[in-house]
This record gives C-alpha cells, sequence and structure tokens, in this order.
C-alpha cells in the first residue's frame, strides 16, 4: 500500500487555522502517514501529552528492541532496568543494552465503552485486566545467562494517557479516511482536550467482536479499522474504530466510538489501514 498523507488545513480539535502537522499512529511507533496542518499550536500542546507517559516510559523497551524511531534518544545506547531475584533469595537490579532487554509491553484491558453498555456511568474508565507481552529474548535463556529465578516488572500509568491516546489515533484515522467535513458529531473532543473525563464512554475492548469486527494477527506494526455502527431503531450513522498495536503479536485491541457522520455522506469503500 502506497504511503499517503492528507492535507486538511484546519486544526482538527478546535476548527481553528491549522498550523501543525499530525501523525495517525505517532511517529514513536513507526508512524509516517501525516495529516498536514491538522492543529493549531495550543490544541497541540494540549493533545500531545498524553503520548508522552504511554511511549516514552511504558513502551520505551519494546521500541528498541523492535526498532521503532525516537527523535530524542539512542535505544543503541540504553541500558533498561530489570529488577531481579538470584538463585539464593538476593535482589539485585541489572541494566540491559536494546538485544537483550525482553521487551515487556504492558496493556490495559477495558470492558466496552460505556456508550454500548446500560449502567449508570460517571466517569474515567474502568480496568478489567492488565496484560505483559514480551517482545525480546526468552526470558529463560537470559535467566540462564545471570542466574535469576524471578523478575520483578511495574509501569505507572498517569491519568487516563492511554485511553486518550488510543482515541486521538482512532480519531485522526477517521479524518484521514472520511475526511472533516464528514462528521455530523465528534464524541471524543472533549476529551482530549481535557475538558471533560468521559473517556471511558467512548474508549474501551470489544474482544469478541460484538461491534466491530477483529483484526486478529496480521503482518503490520498496527492496524487501524474504521467502521460504522447503526443503532436498533435509530438511523443515525456511529462512527465506530478498531485499533490494534503491535499487530503481529496477542495484544489487546480497542475500539474507540468516534461521533457520527452526516446523513448525505457517502462511506468509502476502503476502510482499514495498516500503519
Amino acid at each position: 500500500m502506497t504511503q499517503e498523507n492528507f492535507i486538511i488545513n484546519k486544526c482538527i480539535y478546535c476548527d481553528g487555522v491549522g498550523q501543525t502537522d499530525e501523525h495517525i499512529i505517532p511517529f514513536a511507533l513507526g508512524g509516517k502517514r501525516k495529516l498536514y496542518k491538522a492543529s493549531c499550536e495550543q490544541c497541540r500542546k494540549i493533545t500531545s501529552k498524553c503520548e508522552r507517559n504511554p511511549l516514552s516510559e511504558n513502551w520505551a523497551e519494546s521500541r528498541a528492541i523492535l526498532d521503532y524511531p525516537s527523535r530524542r534518544r539512542n535505544f543503541g545506547e540504553e541500558k533498561f532496568s530489570l529488577g531481579v531475584t538470584f538463585q539464593d533469595g538476593t535482589k539485585d537490579v541489572l541494566e540491559l543494552s536494546k538485544n537483550e532487554t525482553l521487551g515487556l509491553t504492558p496493556f490495559l484491558e477495558y470492558p466496552l465503552p460505556a456508550f454500548f453498555a446500560h449502567g449508570n456511568y460517571k466517569s474515567g474508565i474502568s480496568v478489567n485486566a492488565h496484560s505483559v507481552i514480551s517482545f525480546g529474548p526468552d526470558i529463560r535463556a537470559l535467566a540462564k545467562k545471570y542466574g535469576f529465578k524471578a523478575i520483578r516488572y511495574a509501569v505507572t500509568y498517569k491519568g487516563n494517557n492511554f485511553e486518550k491516546m488510543v482515541a486521538k489515533i482512532a480519531y485522526c484515522a477517521a479524518v484521514a479516511l472520511f475526511g472533516l467535513d464528514s462528521f455530523n458529531q465528534r464524541f471524543v473532543l472533549q476529551a482530549l482536550l481535557d475538558k471533560r473525563d468521559d473517556i471511558g464512554f467512548w474508549v474501551g475492548c470489544d474482544p469478541y467482536g460484538e461491534i466491530i469486527p477483529l483484526i486478529g494477527k496480521q503482518r503490520a506494526k498496527n492496524i487501524i479499522k474504521v467502521g460504522i455502527w447503526n443503532k436498533a431503531g435509530d438511523g443515525t450513522r456511529y462512527i465506530v474504530t478498531r485499533l490494534k498495536f503491535f499487530a503481529s503479536s496477542d495484544a489487546p485491541e480497542y475500539i474507540v466510538v468516534i461521533g457520527t457522520l452526516k446523513s448525505d455522506f457517502v462511506i468509502p469503500d476502503r476502510q482499514t489501514f495498516s500503519y
């Protein structure tokens, strides 16, 4: 598939003058496609904050071992800390090169977005599970080399940054596919701009493909599927996006209810992007 970029010339968040470009998938995850002049400087500062904790902190190991890019870090020269317990019960912290790091990558898993539920949603987002995938070498070989019997691993999630990053990527993909003028409503904007704590109403997981078909394992870095969901008895067309990071792995998939389409908008045939 050829590399595509999309000229917007308008801030996709506040409808002001577009000054800076937006990567659809963040540059730090290998994203190359951009929305050109798609954010004003003020909105860029607000919406870019959500990427720092997930990408620079929690996913640094996987980005290093998978050779994902960084503008500020040289992963080849970094050391990655791994807490270990040795056979005699003593504890220490190993400092591993990028080729030895386990590439531990945490994922939060959620229920369906509250939009689809029949409960009493208040704010924030609920977490069902926390899973970890290793993209590095076999832990048994590493344990044999260094003589440890257990590892210690912890991550810190700050605010709702990960969920906002998922929503931002999904929103940018929908803008790229449909165009900014296709939207009737854009539900996720208030959360992305830190004006409302309702990210859990729009973001969640759909592990059985109830709302939009599963992506599954595919040979790509990241895959985004933009679909249309029709509520029973309601002619409104809701834009629902499914996103999978590290698409060739068993990573969980996330869905985002983006907004609604204008009644006269003609939906294009293609609705899946690989990034």
